[in-house]
Parts: C-alpha cells; structure tokens; sequence
C-alpha cells in the first residue's frame, strides 16, 4: 500500500457525499481516487476533482485503490463487498453490513480468505464523548453498569425510491437504520448483549416496515437495557439520550447520535452526591474513521475467524430483535 490510503467509494451519493467524501482527502494518511455511482457519477467526480465511473469494475480493476467505501443501498452491499474482497481491496462498509445475518456472513467470509480488512461504518464509536464515556465506565466512575436506556428518533415519512422503507430492500425499518447504531454503542460501553425482546409497530407512517421499534436487552453478566428507535417522533420531541446507570453513579448524554461531534454529557457520582459535565476532545468522527481503518491496514490487521464475533455482533443482535416481534418472545443471541 502507499504512504496514504488511496480510496475508491461505491455509492457516492447520500451519506457518501454529505460526510465522508468531503473528508478523505482531509485525513492524515487518505486520499480520494475514484467515486461510483449509478447516477450521474461525472457530476460527483467534477465535484472532488477525482475520476468517476458507473461500474463496479470501473473502480475494482484499479490497481491505484487500496480500499472501498461501499455506501451503497444495503440490498447490493453482499455483491459489491465479496467483489471488492475477490479483487484484493480492503472494505469499509456502512451499515447495516447486510439485510440478514446469512448476508454479513457471506462478506465476512469473503474477506477473511482474500485476507483484506472488513469494517462497519459505525462512526459514533469514534465520537470523542462516546469515548470518554467508555473510559469512564471502564475506570469505574459510575461502579458496575446496570442499566442503559437509550432514545433516538426523527420524523421520516414516505418518499419515492426511499428504500429503506421496503423491508426487502433494507431489511427493516427504524430499527435496522438507527438501532444497529445503538447495538454497537451499547456493545463498546457496556458489553456484550445476551438476549432481546422487541416490540415493533408502524403507526403513522404509509409504509411497510416498522416506524417505532422498542427493544428490551439483558447483557452477558445481567446488566439490562432498553432502547427505542423512530421514524415517527420527531428529535425535539424525543432528544436523542444515551444513559448509562451504575451502582454508584450515572451518566446521561444528550445530542451525541448525529453525524457531527456534537453532544454534551454530564455525570453524577454518589460518592459527592454533585452532577458534573463531562468534558471531552471533539473529533470529526468520519476523519477518525477513515485514519483508523488506514492505520488497522498499516498494521497489517485482515479479517480473520477471530474476528467473526464482532464483526457479526451488531448483525446478530438486529435479526434477534425482528425474531422476538415475530415471535413475542425473548430471543437469544
């Protein structure tokens, strides 16, 4: 590989475009070399001043591109992973990885035996509060985490060719889009979750998937959790908070689920009975992820079967849940 991480994406448009192309070049150690998209790549390539192109091949044959981008809707993300994979390019993948845990298993696979990187494009791991917390927790502040409770929620009606609103194309709804997120969040700040129950309902929007899905977790050592997700309530009148309560204390974030390194957080400790703000190093969270994926593949780090588990947590975790609303009962991961 050379000095800086030469990029191709795959779906340029949306998420593509509005966070993570305009940043690639802006890394320590990336730069943008070709764009594809189904709709008017040239346009998106005049744009960054980088080569276009409509086809999947345009991109994979380059022997100038180190590693993908795939942005694409979740329904092509199997195909175009195990081709970028078959072709020797590293791939960061946004999420959801696949519309089932068959599909992410097929990419992972893919990967570990062309022995390339495999990431999920969670960006708010990289978020400079969320990693403090997660330094909180682990030191202790707050003593043993019991309970997390989390809300995210943002008013998304019907639109033409929106596919995450076709549970064929996206796999599910408000849950698949935003709860994914969460999975991985909870994963990093409280650990491992065991097993899900899941209420899921479409209330108010005119389209097939769920719209509101609410989710009940116990975490491997007892801990619990719920967290609701919305494609009905608007963010100001449900704010989205992440809230972890331990045995001593409690941490509350507020405005930390977005695409930007806002938020602000407090915690209280039992210990002086005074609630304080947390203080923390705010960070572009897609620069972060686009220089932590090129250092993983500096340091020679693959797809391996050691790490099948997490990089199919989230997966597991989501298909579990839609399992239980089918079923009505608790599932285990």
């Amino acid at each position: 590989m050379a000095e800086r991480m030469r990029w191709g994406v795959i779906g340029a448009g949306g998420i593509a475009d509005r966070r993570t192309l305009p940043v690639i070049g802006q890394t320590r150690n990336g730069e943008l070399v070709v764009v594809m998209d189904v709709r008017d790549p040239g346009a998106i390539g005049a744009k960054y001043g980088v080569d276009s192109t409509d086809r999947l091949e345009g991109v994979l044959s380059r022997e100038d591109v180190d590693a993908v981008y795939v942005a694409s809707p979740v329904q092509v993300h199997a195909e175009q992973v195990i081709a970028a994979a078959n072709a020797g390019k590293h791939v960061l993948c946004e999420k959801p990885l696949g519309r089932t845990v068959a599909e992410a298993c097929s990419m992972v696979d893919a990967c570990c035996a062309a022995g390339v990187l495999l990431r999920e494009a969670y960006m708010l791991r990289h978020h400079g509060l969320h990693l403090e917390m997660q330094r909180l927790i682990r030191e202790g502040a707050i003593g043993k985490p019991l309970f997390a409770s989390v809300h995210w929620a943002f008013q998304y009606p019907k639109m033409e060719g929106a596919w995450r609103q076709v549970r064929e194309l996206g796999g599910g709804g408000a849950l698949a889009d935003l709860g994914c997120h969460v999975f991985d969040l909870l994963h990093m700040l409280v650990g491992d979750i065991a097993r899900v129950a899941m209420a899921s309902a479409t209330l108010v929007q005119d389209y097939e998937v769920e719209d509101l899905g609410t989710v009940l977790l116990e975490f491997e050592g007892g801990a619990q959790g719920a967290i609701t997700t919305s494609f009905c309530i608007s963010d100001a009148v449900m704010p989205a908070t992440v809230s972890i309560f331990g045995s001593e204390g409690r941490i509350v974030a507020r405005g930390s689920l977005t695409q930007t390194s806002d938020g602000t957080a407090t915690i209280y400790r039992e210990t002086d009975g005074e609630q304080h703000e947390i203080r923390y190093g705010r960070v572009d969270t897609y620069v972060r992820q686009i220089e932590a994926f090129a250092d993983d593949v500096a340091q020679g780090t693959i797809a391996t079967k050691e790490s099948v588990p997490e990089l199919l947590s989230s997966m597991k975790v989501l298909e579990a849940s839609y399992r239980s609303a089918e079923t009505g009962t608790f599932v285990f991961i």
